[in-house]
């Protein structure tokens, strides 16, 4: 490979171009303005439906409209706060529609609690808890109204070419292949990948093999043929002249691991050039779905793997499951007698069904179901799993299985603390002992307890399906858990089993 630094070039400057500066800067301003309009559409129309659509008594009287508005340019400053330290003006093309509306939802949920507690020291600010909960439900409506319209606004910017990062990928791993996917699955994403350049010596330079399981922000997917090819503009020893001749934004570096040296190389080559240069990481071929940067003392760590839950997300996800699964087995207690007193006349035989499972740290725990299967069910063929029109099945059963009724008494075992409502889904030991010879990471994912349901199993990986690809989608769970993921689990767990997706 020719040396990089020999195409360097005292003369060779990109000329000043702030059109992205611009973008950016548009993008952001339209979304401020965006929100700081609906909130207070939100709020007078929260005024006007308090005390002038008549559905409500006002015994004291209608406050002026004046101090209201006064104290909605307080709300407008909390929300603006709490907006921009929750990073919710980044730029569009990086945040799905699903990122801004968690995002809107917790940034909702935070400035309206601030905006109560200033009530105590503010008397002036005070509003009547009607109101307060009129406009914590029509502040998120229009908010979430007023992102839709803003995104398709700025997507129809960037489709007309205005705000595009020009960007060319160096090398050839697993990530670039992720890379180009999500620029065509995310129209509204930003990066215009215009070639890539290949890295000499290096098997990385190869097509993405077909059938590759790779980890991305939804978990592993599997590496897609339909990716469009991207034009090969030459080797990495042009990267200078590449970059001054297609006026490049963004320089990506997709290399392995045992090419690392090429950053420096890279970014030597680069020197005086108005052009941005980043690297992904080859996650694929350290079996992680993401890494984490974080600095202490002013040394920069990077966290490659980690511990599944901190101490506060343990006291965080213990506390949602007590909440959960208590006001659960107390509202569906009439459901579970009729389940019950159906099981118990179906066939012969108890109710529940209890079977030894492995949880957290390759404990066992006895799990609890109702029984939808004959007493004799695996006498005769031992430990298996069960098959679709599995003879073994009663009538009830086959209902139970159908709408996953059969896991509700779970719910006592992630009262008891055996399980989570969200987790892996345990398997006997028997099973674990065969999948942990077969994948060396499996055993990984008995570092959190065992859920009710879980992140592969919404994804459709239920039954008998690939060890493989389940044991990737519990992990990415272990690496990426937080509680909103957690809830979005529970409300495809819902829309999953009305469906019935291998479920027998």
């Amino acid at each position: 490979m020719k040396p990089l630094m020999q195409t360097l070039g005292n003369d060779h400057f990109l000329p000043a171009d702030d059109r992205l500066e611009r973008g950016s800067l548009r993008e952001t301003v339209l979304l401020i303005l965006v929100d700081m309009v609906m909130l207070e559409a939100a709020f007078l129309t929260t005024y006007w439906f308090r005390f002038h659509s008549g559905i409500w008594l006002v015994p004291l009287g209608v406050p002026p409209l004046s101090m209201y508005l006064v104290a909605s340019l307080v709300v407008l400053l909390v929300f603006f706060g709490i907006f921009y330290f929750s990073a919710m003006y980044t730029r569009r093309g990086v945040r799905s529609f699903e990122d801004d509306l968690v995002g809107l939802f917790k940034g909702v949920v935070l400035a309206s609690l601030l905006v109560l507690a200033s009530t105590f020291f503010l008397r002036t600010l005070t509003f009547s808890r009607s109101f307060f909960g009129l406009f914590f439900l029509s502040t998120f409506f229009f908010l979430t109204l007023g992102r839709v319209g803003a995104r398709q606004l700025a997507k129809r910017w960037t489709r007309g070419g205005e705000g595009r990062i020009r960007t060319l990928l160096v090398g050839a791993s697993p990530m670039r292949e992720r890379l180009l996917r999500l620029t065509r699955e995310l129209p509204g994403l930003a990066f215009e990948p215009v070639g890539w350049l290949r890295v000499d010596g290096g098997d990385e330079d190869g097509p993405l093999e077909a059938g590759v399981t790779l980890l991305d922000a939804r978990g592993p997917r599997r590496a897609a043929s339909a990716v469009p090819a991207l034009p090969c503009l030459g080797g990495v020893e042009e990267v200078r002249s590449l970059v001054l001749e297609h006026r490049i934004d963004l320089v990506v570096l997709t290399v392995p691991f045992d090419r690392l040296p090429l950053i420096s190389q890279v970014a030597a080559a680069l020197a005086n050039l108005k052009v941005d240069l980043q690297f992904i990481p080859d996650l694929p071929a350290l079996h992680t779905s993401k890494m984490r940067l974080q600095e202490i003392g002013g040394i920069p760590f990077i966290s490659i793997r980690e511990g599944a839950l901190s101490a506060v997300d343990r006291i965080v996800k213990r506390t949602f499951d007590l909440l959960a699964s208590g006001l659960g087995l107390l509202f569906l207690a009439p459901a579970l007698a009729a389940i019950a007193l159906l099981v118990k006349l179906s066939s012969p035989g108890p109710v529940f069904y209890r079977q030894e499972r492995v949880g957290q740290d390759g404990r066992q725990f006895s799990m609890v179901k109702f029984r939808s299967m004959r007493t004799d069910a695996e006498q005769a063929s031992g430990p298996v799993w069960t098959t679709e029109d599995d003879p073994r099945v009663t009538g009830i059963g086959r209902i139970l299985r159908r709408f996953s009724l059969d896991e509700l008494p779970q719910l006592w075992n992630v009262l008891r603390g055996d399980m989570s409502l969200v987790g892996p889904r345990p398997e006997r030991r028997v099973f674990v002992e065969q999948f942990t010879r077969q994948m060396p990471r499996y055993f990984e994912r008995h570092r959190v307890k065992a859920g009710l349901t879980g992140w592969a199993q919404v994804n459709g990986l239920r039954g008998n399906t690939s060890i493989e690809d389940r044991t990737y989608y519990d992990l990415y769970y272990l690496e990426n858990w937080s509680l909103g993921l957690d809830v979005k689990i529970l409300l495809m767990t819902l829309h999953h089993v009305l469906r019935g997706e291998n479920a027998y």
